[in-house]
């Protein structure tokens, strides 16, 4: 009987807590599975009711504990990896989701390649997406975003294009397939049109959810993201104070996603620091640390919050890892710089971000080979134009060639700013036939793109040809230079900077009889009177000292002294006039002295008084030294004194003469 009225009470709870389930009241369930469990302890329906809701209600961790205590937890290994998964534990999560059966197979898929996804390695996370289109024939449009986003994550961007042909999908179909298409484009270098494909973005995702009836601030915090990828786009294309701006509006307004909040911070660290150049103060970056240090956890160990750990790709929590210890080294702070370094070296040894900032710590301590063997363990392009900027420090020269020369990327060692530098390096170690090699290759890479050159890449290789005629000047082979002259000017017209120099130093070697028909040169040259005065003076100074070049050298100095001197006239300082209190600016009379308020020995027409001496004759120096006044000699006075009161003596008649003084007083 009484188990009859057990079952009742255990079906009436179960019939209540699939109620509560079924209308959300996740809080309320929890309530009733703690009933059942009470009257019926390790029931597996309450224990999976149980997880179900604590997941729901994103009690992670609670989540966890009630499966490991449960005495089915082998049963609930799925749900034990999706909550390791949103606590961060990746590892774990993995781990749990490849020791449990195979049962909700497609489910089990699509997370492990979202934790390789989280977990930095894209390869598997390709891999298994693919599986998941070929063998299951999973097509939803979350799934299609996530292959783009793998891709872009992976180093693969340059793919994105085919993928979304393969996949038959486009921007237009949704905002997120059109964000990771403008972030694929990001990756792989094309700003302009990442741009482009944002704005796009930033309109289909506004109208999605305006018609979701979002408030304005709910559709701006939503697209946060693709406002910082705006912001971030302005400044690769130079527009650095938008970028600014928009960084700080980000920051200031406080998004409520942490993540978009940290990527705003660090990218609007790393452009205030790009900005001021090698002359960062200690004080900025001080003041730039202290939003930094909000990211990490209060503690012993260096440990990004648990927030952002989660949300954060590999990639980015490289990156502002680094940018940490940066900051730290660029105000002072070498201690805490180096603890940084440390930590990073065994969480990511690989990371371009990581070696580079250790690269920087080894260098600061004066470990310049250390930092350099260290570099040199990556083939990525950052460090070996790091290696190169340590070499030229040093000021090995052919050491810094080779470092460019070991950059894996080959695009990259073929645009023009690169090759002119590699060829500075490789004429600066007298290796003239391995610039001009590298020259004509170049130029060869650039004649076989079968995109159209714009007027800056015209202008770039032009630069090339000019670079590549001076080279064959050097090496006297005058026809050669003749034909990649007459490219340079067919490039980039006859007003490129340096043509007219070039074209005077052709002229030069057909005087001295090289066989370079002068008319050739003369039929290219423009009417004197059309020239522009600054291009007259470029063709004077085409020549070597010339005379020309040499007078206006002179009359430049003569010009730039007189300057100098107007300068230091004008720089007199001049004091600001202060009015009285009460000063009546539309009955002024006589305007009151402008130094009435300084102290009398600090006002211009103050002269300084002089005690004049009477006699200008006075008595210098020891005593008895100099002139000395006989009228002060008071033997003198004595003398004169008898000698009036003798002649006052003399009798005029008999008898003695009484002394009137009766002694002094």
């Amino acid at each position: 009987m009484a188990e009859a009225s057990i079952d009742s009470q255990l079906e009436s709870l179960f019939t209540r807590l699939d109620v509560q389930l079924k209308k959300s009241q996740f809080k309320k369930a929890l309530k009733l599975v703690d009933e059942i469990l009470a009257i019926s302890p390790g029931d597996k329906d309450a224990v999976q009711s149980k997880v179900v809701a604590l997941i729901e209600l994103s009690r992670f961790e609670e989540a966890v504990d009630a499966i490991d205590s449960s005495n089915a937890a082998g049963d609930f290994d799925f749900e034990k990896a999706y909550s390791l998964f949103r606590l961060g534990n990746f590892t774990d999560a993995l781990a749990a989701l490849q020791a449990g059966s195979t049962n909700q197979l497609v489910a089990r898929l699509q997370l492990e390649a979202q934790l390789y996804y989280r977990m930095g390695r894209n390869g598997d996370a390709i891999r298994i997406y693919h599986q998941l289109f070929k063998d299951h024939k999973i097509s939803s449009l979350e799934l299609r975003t996530n292959v783009l986003a793998a891709y872009v994550s992976g180093g693969r961007a340059h793919e994105v294009p085919a993928v979304m042909e393969a996949m038959k999908i486009s921007s237009k179909d949704s905002f997120e397939i059109a964000f990771n298409t403008a972030c694929g484009l990001v990756a792989a270098g094309d700003f302009a049109l990442a741009q482009k494909e944002l704005e796009h973005a930033s309109r289909l995702g506004r109208e999605t959810l305006l018609d979701e009836e979002l408030t304005e601030e709910q559709v701006e915090e939503e697209l946060a993201p693709v406002t910082v990828q705006l912001a971030y786009t302005a400044a690769q294309l130079g527009r650095t104070a938008e970028a600014l701006s928009t960084y700080e509006g980000i920051v200031k307004d406080g998004v409520e996603d942490d993540a978009v909040t940290a990527v705003a911070s660090n990218n609007w660290v790393a452009e205030r620091l790009a900005s001021e150049g090698d002359a960062a103060p200690k004080k900025l970056a001080a003041e730039l640390l202290k939003k930094f240090e909000g990211f990490f956890e209060k503690g012993r160990e260096l440990r990004m919050k648990a927030t952002l750990e989660r949300r954060l790709s590999q990639a980015q929590k490289e990156v502002m890892y680094a940018n940490y210890a940066l900051l730290l080294m660029l105000a002072g702070r070498n201690d805490a710089a180096r603890e940084c370094t440390t930590f990073l070296q065994t969480w990511a040894p690989e990371s371009e971000h990581v070696l580079l900032a250790v690269a920087a710590m080894l260098a600061r301590d004066g470990k310049v080979e250390d930092a350099t063997s260290l570099l040199a363990s990556s083939s990525a392009t950052a460090c070996a134009v790091t290696r190169a900027q340590l070499a030229i420090g040093a000021g090995d020269t052919q050491q810094a060639s080779q470092a460019l020369q070991q950059v894996g990327d080959a695009a990259w060692l073929k645009r023009p700013a690169v090759v002119a530098t590699q060829v500075d390096f490789l004429e600066a170690t007298d290796d003239v036939d391995s610039a001009r090699k590298l020259l004509q290759d170049a130029i060869a890479a650039q004649g076989a793109s079968k995109a159209k050159p714009g007027k800056e890449g015209a202008g770039a290789e032009a630069y090339l040809f000019q670079s590549l005629a001076k080279l064959q000047l050097k090496a006297g082979e005058i026809a050669e230079a003749v034909k990649s002259y007459e490219q340079a000017v067919k490039l980039s017209g006859k007003s490129a900077p340096g043509v007219y120099k070039l074209m005077g130093q052709l002229a030069r070697r057909s005087a001295a009889g090289t066989g370079v028909e002068v008319a050739q040169l003369e039929s290219s040259l423009p009417p004197v009177d059309s020239l522009p005065a600054h291009k007259i003076d470029e063709l004077e100074d085409a020549a070597a000292g010339s005379w020309a070049a040499r007078r206006r050298a002179a009359e430049g100095t003569a010009q730039k002294a007189g300057e100098d001197d107007a300068q230091r006239q004008k720089k007199k300082r001049k004091r600001r006039v202060r009015l009285p209190k009460d000063f009546d600016t539309a009955n002024p009379g006589p305007m009151p002295n402008p130094e009435r308020w300084m102290p009398k020995w600090q006002r211009s027409d103050f002269k300084k008084k002089r005690t004049r001496r009477k006699d200008k004759e006075a008595v210098k120096g020891s005593q008895g030294a100099g002139k000395v006044d006989e009228a002060l000699d008071r033997s003198n006075i004595m003398a004169d004194a008898d000698v009036a009161e003798s002649s006052a003596a003399a009798p005029r008649g008999g008898g003695p003469q009484r002394n009137k003084k009766k002694g002094r007083r």
